[in-house]
Order: C-alpha cells, then sequence, then structure tokens
C-alpha cells in the first residue's frame, strides 16, 4: 500500500514531468497563442457591453460561474474523464483557464444580462450548450483537449444548471440585501430626528 511519502514524491515527479512537457511541447505554439487571446478577447467584449449600473451584480454572477467551472474542471481532469494537451501556464489548474475563467463566465454573464426572465435564460442557455458541445471537437481536432469517458452531451445539462443555479443564487442575495435596506430604511425614519 502507498504511503503519503509515495505520492508526494509521485506528485513531485509529475509537476517535473508537466513542466518539462510545457517548455519543449506547448509554450508558444499557436494552441498557446489561442489559448491567451480566449482568455483576453472575451473579457474585452464584457467591458464593453456590461451594463455598469449592476456591474457589482455582473462581477458576482461571473465569479460564481467562473468558480464553480474551474472546480468542475478540476474534477472531469482529476477523475481522467478528461484531459488537456495544451496548457497556458504549466503549473495551473484548472489547464484551460480561458474557457472556465472568460469564455464561460463572459457568455453566461451576457445571457443573464440580456434575458432577465427565467424561461428566455434557460432556453438560451440550453442553445448554447449545445453549440459548446458542437465547438468541443473542434478543441479536440486542435489537440487542446482530449475526452475518455466523456461526452459532449453530457456538458448540455451541466451548463444549464450552473447558469441557473448561478442566477438563483445573485438573485437571492440581492433579494436578502433588498430586504435588508428596507428594514434599515424603515427604521431610520423612525427614529426621532433631533
Amino acid at each position: 500500500m502507498p504511503s503519503f511519502a509515495d505520492v508526494e514524491t509521485t506528485r513531485k515527479a509529475l509537476s517535473h514531468l508537466l513542466y518539462e512537457h510545457w517548455v519543449s511541447h506547448e509554450l508558444f505554439r499557436w494552441q498557446w497563442w489561442l489559448s491567451v487571446v480566449l482568455l483576453l478577447v472575451p473579457w474585452l467584449v464584457w467591458i464593453r457591453f456590461v451594463d455598469t449600473r449592476r456591474l457589482f451584480e455582473m462581477l458576482v454572477y461571473a465569479s460564481c460561474i467562473g468558480i464553480t467551472a474551474s472546480i468542475l474542471d478540476v474534477i472531469g481532469t482529476s477523475l481522467a474523464l478528461w484531459g488537456y494537451r495544451q496548457r497556458l501556464v504549466w503549473f495551473m489548474y484548472p489547464p484551460l483557464l480561458p474557457i472556465d475563467l472568460s469564455i464561460i463566465p463572459v457568455v453566461f454573464t451576457l445571457v443573464y444580462q440580456l434575458c432577465p426572465t427565467w424561461s428566455r435564460f434557460v432556453s438560451v442557455v440550453a442553445i448554447l450548450g449545445i453549440l459548446a458541445s458542437c465547438v468541443e471537437p473542434l478543441f479536440t481536432w486542435a489537440d487542446i483537449y482530449q475526452s475518455y469517458d466523456w461526452s459532449p452531451l453530457y456538458s448540455i445539462p451541466i451548463y444549464v444548471l450552473l447558469a441557473s443555479g448561478a442566477k438563483w443564487g445573485v438573485q437571492r442575495l440581492l433579494s436578502i440585501e433588498e430586504k435588508s435596506r428596507s428594514v434599515a430604511a424603515r427604521s431610520a425614519m423612525r427614529r426621532p430626528h433631533r
């Protein structure tokens, strides 16, 4: 039975191996540059189109999406459901930062902003999930992503649940905040003025 020291030795060896592979086979290849573009361009689009009157709400929503997508990606790669042949930075998890921390949060935040009703929101997110499952094979073709025990179709309901859960959570927080402000305003009006 392996000891914790055995696990740590293997983990250190893997870290060194990942670094060597990244420097010799990934860094500055066209896929690496594509990752840089996919990390930066969506946020530039977001800055242009975000409703700045709701900026804090949009940032909270984007953060919920990005954090959850990253956690799900780490789980999937850790369980060897899929893997990445291309990393933006060799030591970062999730390996595909541009998708988890840029494309998914930006796209879902714009949908959140533009689709206030639940039915429209869920419909648009489902359509985007279907489109994402069609785009996923392009990442395989580009030698960025490799699926082992995962079908792109499995991701569609996850996208819908991810976006809907974040929408519900943010709206719930906004509701709590509004109630708190109402209570505070009523309390302030009851106080006698001097």
